[in-house]
């Protein structure tokens, strides 16, 4: 096969024709396709540089409030043990309190006691003694006799005491 060159002419001629025509008429709107669709791929990758920017801000700012409830919390929970142990103190120190104040109410009614007991026991020996004095003597004695004894009594029974 050889070439021919009239169909080698026309073939040039053909092509340099169409070229000439699709430059006319094809190649600004596929020149115009091809930047639109750059465009838009720069502006997408603007659109994701941005929301990338905007992501890392979005942690960064919840990285800060997580922060700030992390410190917020260790803050009640050291109020709370602070608080536990004021009240803690407080009720040990009203236990005190209580404790002393039985202790105190406890020993007046022992000392009460006692002297009830004690002047029982004066009352008695009066008695006692009035009775054997009496007895003792042969006479029953008048009021003044009677209080002049009680007196002497009581002054021998503190003196003991």
């Amino acid at each position: 096969m050889t070439p021919n060159s009239g169909a080698i002419f026309w073939t040039i001629l053909t092509f340099l024709t169409l070229l000439l025509i699709l430059r006319k008429l094809a190649w600004k709107p596929i020149l115009g396709m091809v930047d639109e669709r750059e465009g838009q791929i720069k502006a997408s990758l603007e659109q994701a540089e941005k929301a990338s920017q905007e992501a890392k801000k979005t942690l960064s700012e919840q990285a800060k409030i997580l922060d700030a409830a992390r410190r917020e919390s260790q803050e009640i929970l050291a109020k709370a043990r602070q608080s536990a142990e004021v009240s803690k103190a407080e009720i040990v120190q009203k236990a005190q309190t209580e404790a002393e104040q039985l202790i105190q109410r406890a020993a007046r009614e022992i000392q009460l006691s006692r002297d009830k007991a004690v002047a029982e026991l004066r009352d008695l020996a009066v008695e006692l003694s009035m009775t054997a004095t009496g007895k003792l003597i042969g006479k029953s004695l008048d009021k003044k006799d009677h209080d002049k004894l009680v007196k002497e009594s009581l002054q021998k029974i503190g003196n003991v005491n």
